[in-house]
């Protein structure tokens, strides 16, 4: 039985990412994506709102590998949020916010497990970015010796 805090989360969860339905669909969205209509600072302050649930993460004694889970989790929504029409469809597929509350609510049912798990998708995460890295060095590498090519 979930306790009052995480009913109250995952509720403002689902105000955020789920409140409302496309008729004839099963897309879900809520406010989120709506704040982020607003040119220039509305994924900003769609984040800041977003920082609650890492403060509850933190008030429950989440450790630096939750909390960076769910860090990350606020950060894609606010930078891949920020772009244009891809912003607001990439916002309503994340759902950053239930994410989250559904980490606090394992949290605080599992805390060592969800630390571990939380390990795990960082070191994922790492990988991958120093994949994306390797292969962006590599492919300015390729197109700089093929620049070369045509100037020499």
């Amino acid at each position: 039985m979930p306790n009052n805090n995480q009913k109250s989360a995952t509720e403002f969860a689902e105000l955020l990412d789920s409140k409302f339905k496309i008729p004839n669909t099963n897309i879900r969205f809520g406010i989120d994506p709506l704040i982020g209509l607003i040119p220039g600072a509305g994924d900003v302050f769609a984040g800041m709102i977003s920082v609650y649930f890492l403060i509850q993460a933190a008030l429950l004694g989440g450790k630096a590998s939750v909390l960076g889970r769910m860090f990350i989790n606020i950060l894609l929504d606010v930078l891949i949020g920020s772009i244009p029409v891809l912003g607001e469809v990439f916002d309503v597929y994340w759902k950053a916010n239930l994410r989250n509350a559904r980490i606090l609510d394992e949290l605080q049912e599992h805390p060592e497990k969800t630390t571990t798990e939380s390990r795990l998708w960082i070191w994922f995460v790492i990988i991958q970015f120093i994949a994306i890295l390797i292969g962006i060095t590599l492919l300015i590498g390729w197109a700089i010796a093929e620049l070369l090519d045509l100037v020499f």
